[in-house]
Order: C-alpha cells, then sequence, then structure tokens
C-alpha cells in the first residue's frame, strides 16, 4: 500500500512538474519564437508548393555543380574549385556530398539543402537575443522569410546558397549568447567556413572593426574574424576588385539612388526625388529621437547600418557591375534583410518603452507587417515563384537507366542532357566510363515538356 502511494505521489509530482514546465515554456518568449517560426515554414510551403514539389536544375546548380559532382568522381579536393574566381567551399561540399545519393534525389537534396539553410538562418535572428517583444518575435520569421528573401532561388537552388552563407554568417556575428571556450573554438570554426563561402563575406571586415568601436568583450573573436575575412580576399582574383569605383561620381550616386529605391523603398519605388528623401528623414529622426538614450540600441542600429551600406561594396567595387550592367535581386538581399532586421530591432525598443500600450502598438505593427508582407508578394511574384524544369524527371530516370547498362564495363559512356531555365545552364550527365580511351556511343537529348 506504502509504495502504491510513493508512486501515484511520484505520478504527481511529475505531472506538476510537467504542467509547471509547460506553462513556464507557453508563458515565455520560446512560444512566440517557435510559433512565428511554424507560421513561416507553414505559409512558405503553400506560396511556393509548385516548385517545392518539383525540384529543379536551375542556373549554375546545372554548370557549376551538378554537370562537375555528378558520378561521385570528382577528389574532396574539388570543393576547392573556383571557376569565378573566388571559393565557394559550402556549396561545393554540398554537390560533393550529393553526388554520392541516387540520381533520382540529387535535385531533391539540392533544394532540401536550400530550404534548411533558409529556415536556419531566419530563425538564428528569432534565437539572436535582439528580439525580446512577444509580437516582434512572433512576427519576425514571416517578414524575413517571405519578404527578407527576395527570390525564390534562396529556397530551391543550392548556387543561391553562397548569398544565404554571409546572411547566416552576420546574423551569427550580432548573437550576444555568453558560450564556454569549447563552445566558442568551434564557432569560430563555423565562422571561417561560412566567411570561405562566398565574397559577400568582406562584409564582416567593416562590421567588426565597428563592433571593435562600439562593444567591448569580443576584441579577439573579431580580430579572428578580421585575419580570416582578408586571407580569403587575398585568395580572389584580383581583376574581380575595382577600389577605384570609390572615386568614380556615377558609381555613388547609383549606390545612393539603390539604397534609396531597392532598400528604403524595398524596391516599391524606382526613382529618388527630395519627396521620397523627406519622408524617409520624417520616419527616421523621431525614432531616433524617441531612442536616443538607449546606447545599446544606437550602437547596434550602427552595425546594422553598416552592413546595409556596404553590402553593395562587392557589386559596385569590382567588375561585376561592369559585367552585368544591372542589378539583380540577389545583389540587394543582404541589405534588404538587414534593413527588416532594423524595422524588427527598432520596433522592439519602441514595444518595450511604452510597455503600458504594448497590446495596442504591437497588434497595429503585426498588421502593418501582414499587410505590406502581402502587398510585398503580389508585387514581386519572383519572390515565391519561378517557372518549373519540366524536362528534369524524364531527364534523371534516362540517367538512371544508363547507370545499369553495364557502360564502364565495356569503356563506354554516353551523354544525356536536357534544357535548362536559361540554355547557358544545361544539365548533363556522362554516364559510364570517364577514363582516356574510353568510347562515347550515344548523346541523347530529353526535350522540355509542355
Amino acid at each position: 500500500m506504502g509504495t502504491s502511494q510513493s508512486n501515484l505521489s511520484t505520478l504527481l509530482s511529475w505531472r506538476e512538474e510537467y504542467h509547471r514546465n509547460l506553462n513556464s515554456f507557453f508563458s515565455g518568449k520560446k512560444f512566440y519564437i517557435f510559433a512565428g517560426l511554424a507560421a513561416y515554414i507553414l505559409i512558405m510551403l503553400v506560396r511556393s508548393w509548385d516548385n517545392f514539389s518539383a525540384p529543379g536544375l536551375y542556373v549554375e546548380d546545372a554548370t557549376h555543380y551538378f554537370n562537375l559532382f555528378y558520378g561521385g568522381h570528382q577528389p574532396l579536393g574539388s570543393i576547392f574549385q573556383h571557376p569565378n574566381g573566388y571559393y565557394n567551399i559550402y556549396n561545393n561540399f554540398i554537390a560533393f556530398l550529393a553526388a554520392r545519393a541516387d540520381i533520382l534525389l540529387q535535385p531533391r537534396i539540392y533544394q532540401s539543402m536550400a530550404i534548411m539553410l533558409c529556415v536556419i538562418t531566419v530563425a538564428a535572428v528569432s534565437f539572436s537575443g535582439l528580439l525580446q517583444n512577444r509580437f516582434v518575435l512572433l512576427i519576425a520569421p514571416l517578414l524575413l522569410g517571405l519578404s527578407g528573401l527576395n527570390h525564390i532561388y534562396y529556397y530551391i537552388t543550392l548556387t543561391f546558397q553562397m548569398y544565404m552563407v554571409v546572411l547566416l554568417l552576420l546574423v551569427l556575428l550580432l548573437w550576444r549568447w555568453k558560450l564556454p571556450f569549447i563552445v566558442n573554438l568551434f564557432f569560430f570554426v563555423l565562422l571561417a567556413l561560412l566567411i570561405w563561402s562566398g565574397p559577400y563575406s568582406v562584409l564582416t571586415v567593416p562590421f567588426c572593426l565597428t563592433s571593435l568601436f562600439f562593444f567591448k568583450g569580443r576584441t579577439w573573436t573579431n580580430l579572428g574574424i578580421i585575419a580570416v575575412t582578408v586571407s580569403y580576399a587575398l585568395s580572389v582574383e584580383k581583376s574581380t576588385i575595382m577600389l577605384g569605383n570609390l572615386f568614380n561620381t556615377e558609381i555613388l550616386t547609383l549606390w545612393f539612388q539603390t539604397l534609396i529605391t531597392k532598400v528604403f523603398f524595398m524596391e516599391m519605388k524606382d526613382s529618388v526625388n527630395t519627396e521620397k528623401i523627406v519622408l524617409l528623414l520624417v520616419i527616421f529622426l523621431p525614432l531616433f529621437f524617441i531612442l536616443r538614450k538607449e546606447k545599446l540600441y544606437l550602437k547596434t542600429t550602427a552595425l546594422l547600418f553598416v552592413i546595409i551600406i556596404s553590402s553593395f561594396a562587392p557589386l559596385f567595387l569590382s567588375k561585376k557591375y561592369l559585367l552585368y550592367q544591372t542589378i539583380y535581386p540577389c545583389h540587394i538581399v543582404i541589405a534588404q534583410f538587414f534593413y527588416l532586421v532594423f524595422i524588427l530591432y527598432s520596433a522592439d525598443h519602441i514595444l518595450r518603452k511604452f510597455s503600458n500600450n504594448e497590446m495596442q502598438i504591437g497588434s497595429l505593427f503585426m498588421l502593418s507587417v501582414f499587410a505590406f508582407i502581402l502587398l510585398d508578394n503580389i508585387e514581386h511574384q519572383e519572390k515565391y515563384r519561378t517557372p518549373i524544369m519540366k524536362s528534369i524527371p524524364a531527364f534523371l530516370k534516362a540517367v538512371k537507366k544508363a547507370e545499369s547498362t553495364g557502360l564502364s564495363d565495356r569503356h563506354q559512356y554516353i551523354v544525356i542532357i536536357t534544357d535548362g531555365i536559361k540554355k547557358a545552364f544545361k544539365p548533363v550527365a556522362v554516364v559510364g566510363d570517364r577514363s582516356k580511351g574510353s568510347k562515347r556511343i550515344n548523346k541523347i537529348f530529353i526535350p522540355s515538356r509542355e
């Protein structure tokens, strides 16, 4: 009888502890973080289901990754290949691993890794410690994930992870958690890997220099990040860098116009005039006046604006703009993403300052953000939709079938090819024996189907 009562007492104690923990969870910030992330993931999947359900090999996913790594013949050292003049280790490593999987799964692996990195990057802002208010934590993933990422290619291609790794890198540098030494060591290694995975990582230099000026406590980490970034920058082909553009009036004017139209007005306007500049001042100046005594806010805002403004340097201070003669979504994603982080961060501080009116201000802010996201997605459908590569399933099945015909044993190979979204990016699979002296017996073209 005593044992039974003891067991019952233990059970009741466990249940009480469980409910206490559950209540603590749902009354704390984690609930709002996970609720916001869940809503973001659900809406994101529904919004772009047509593309998510039909993985493809878009843009350089074909030429730089699939075509090179297909068959698993490349050595590990191939992850250091840099056809564009800069190293991109993360993307190459994912393609290297994906090439070891079944051919039918490889485009899905590319896409799954892309979705995962996007979600991790958005979640990293919520867990950074920058945002504290429940309304802001709830809406942040939707704003950053549905509007901050300005093209669906971030979600469905391996190529565009070159920009995602830098977004994640900069978000992680904003984290305020105190970590044990060994965790900090692994954290630094992760940051170094991200730095060596895309040319936009050079933005860590102005970020860390500003951080050294405003903040104490991370001096050695900032200096280490600068050292790693400089070593990466020195590995980039010098012909891509044009620092003289800093004194080019046309480039500087374009830089300013791009900030106003494509960042501060989120591509809702296409020209700059006095009225637009005055409107921005009417919004920003009262905001900074209200929060003028909050030093942490002002210092962190300075960091965010350093990222926003300097994010155009890799485009305007290199030969890339001369090459493209236009500004693509990928060139402005970092600025737009961190501009929206700034909006969220500012709203968070306003809500904390006027906590007596939190419900009214918070509800109004959430409704305003919902309205913006809806308008933004109607205006910019490229954020969630792109033509489906309808020939990819037939292409993959043809490659799979050819793999089982024993071509390697006969020292033969065939080439299977299909159209890409653009003519320059055609998926090509060389199936069979790739050694010198092998014989090509066929070339098969898989046409796009309507």
